[in-house]
């Protein structure tokens, strides 16, 4: 009788962690949700402690650049969660921002490559591009998107 007992307790006692455990599975998580955790990037946005040097940084870049000519100003310190990156580059309109993840890289295991999308000589549109404050994040500008590099 004891051991029936015992029986029917461990069967209940699987069933209801087995029910438990089914109950305290998180739902999957997409790769973009995944990734703007790692880097993200918007159109002609500044952060509220950026706007004073970003517009002075941006009105220098207009004014002396060539259409075409990337500017970079980075924003990054030892303490942030996030570092900022605006990127500029007369005469275009969009961006393309891409991240590329090479863990056995020694130097650099992210990098991030941008490139002007869409040509416009009246445009004098920036990027803004957040990434996780990591030193070894390296950015590459490039005439050329990276699909037309990769031969996409």
């Amino acid at each position: 009788m004891r051991a029936r007992w015992l029986t029917v307790g461990l069967c209940l006692g699987l069933c209801l962690t087995g029910c438990t455990a089914e109950g305290a599975k998180k739902p999957p998580v997409s790769l973009e949700s995944a990734m703007q955790h790692v880097y993200s990037y918007s159109l002609n946005e500044i952060e509220p402690e950026h706007v004073e040097e970003v517009t002075q940084w941006l009105a220098d870049a207009q004014a002396e650049g060539a259409e075409g000519q990337f500017f970079i100003k980075n924003f990054q310190d030892d303490t942030s969660e996030y570092a900022y990156t605006y990127g500029y580059a007369g005469g275009y309109a969009d961006y393309e921002v891409s991240f590329i993840y090479t863990p056995k890289d020694p130097v650099s295991t992210g990098k991030i490559h941008i490139a002007g999308t869409r040509k416009d000589s009246l445009a004098h549109h920036f990027v803004q591009i957040k990434t996780v404050n990591d030193l070894s994040i390296m950015y590459i500008v490039a005439d050329e998107r990276l699909e037309e590099l990769l031969g996409f």
